[in-house]
């Protein structure tokens, strides 16, 4: 079995009621509700995409290949939304937040995925590949955060930061990669406390892109971010990493 740990305690939420405009979400299905994933063209996106389909999400994906979704987009209709992003780029991250209120006037799920191939083992390259991954996943989870919240008017939203290398990294490079998970999730928990924006964050490592379909890594990292994003699941948990860690097993 693959352990997963909360590397902090869990803070609450205060109740939104006075500030949410829509029905509460007990009274919404699965097909009205909205999931978002940036930077999704890679084995975590494409199967957290799926993932939130076969719930009955309406789901709209962005990175830099939008074609790479074309599968995921055969029968869905109007309910899946492929949108070009440069994660890294403000414009791009404004202009995809304008698309997806624009065409559903809600997002309930946004997942922001960083994510690194391991191309090679040496520890000082491997530590400077994990803080540039550090760096990464702390600037996109701010600028799509900002981004998306921005326009919320008061409703709720479940962001979810996904971190990962590729495969097997050093004990340094993600020891580098945890400590800013961790420091920038609760920073931002804190910032955005009271407001409607739960925030928690997803790292892994050993996800092997070759064996996606039958990795266990994976899988549990799929269901970490359909725990985290579902209040029913997670009540109103924020300023929390999952740590999913195969050496653990």
């Amino acid at each position: 079995m693959i352990q997963a740990s909360l590397t902090h305690k869990a803070c609450h939420t205060p109740s939104t009621e006075v500030l949410v405009e829509r029905d509460s979400d007990a009274n919404i299905s699965p097909g009205e509700k909205v999931c978002v994933l940036i930077g999704a063209s890679n084995p975590v996106g494409l199967c957290l995409a799926r993932s939130f389909i076969e719930k009955g999400y309406r789901v709209a994906v962005g990175d830099a290949n939008p074609a790479d979704f074309a599968s995921l987009a055969e029968g869905q209709g109007n309910n899946f939304l492929p949108v070009k992003v440069n994660p890294n780029r403000d414009v791009y991250v404004n202009s995809m937040a304008d698309q997806v209120y624009l065409r559903w006037r809600r997002v309930d799920v946004l997942v922001n995925i960083v994510f690194r191939r391991n191309e090679t083992t040496q520890t000082v390259t491997g530590s400077l590949s994990s803080a540039n991954l550090g760096l990464d996943a702390v600037s996109n989870l701010i600028r799509v955060t900002g981004a998306f919240s921005s326009r919320l008017q008061g409703a709720e939203l479940a962001v979810v930061d996904v971190a990962w290398f590729e495969e097997t990294t050093s004990l340094e490079a993600e020891a580098v990669l945890q400590a800013a998970l961790r420091t920038t999730t609760s920073a931002i928990a804190r910032q955005y406390f009271g407001s409607g924006l739960r925030i928690n964050a997803v790292h892994a490592s050993d996800v092997n892109s070759t064996s996606s379909s039958e990795n266990d890594v994976l899988r549990t990292v799929i269901h970490a971010v359909q725990f985290l994003a579902n209040s029913e699941l997670s009540g109103k948990l924020t300023g929390n990493v999952l740590e999913i860690d195969p050496r653990c097993r």
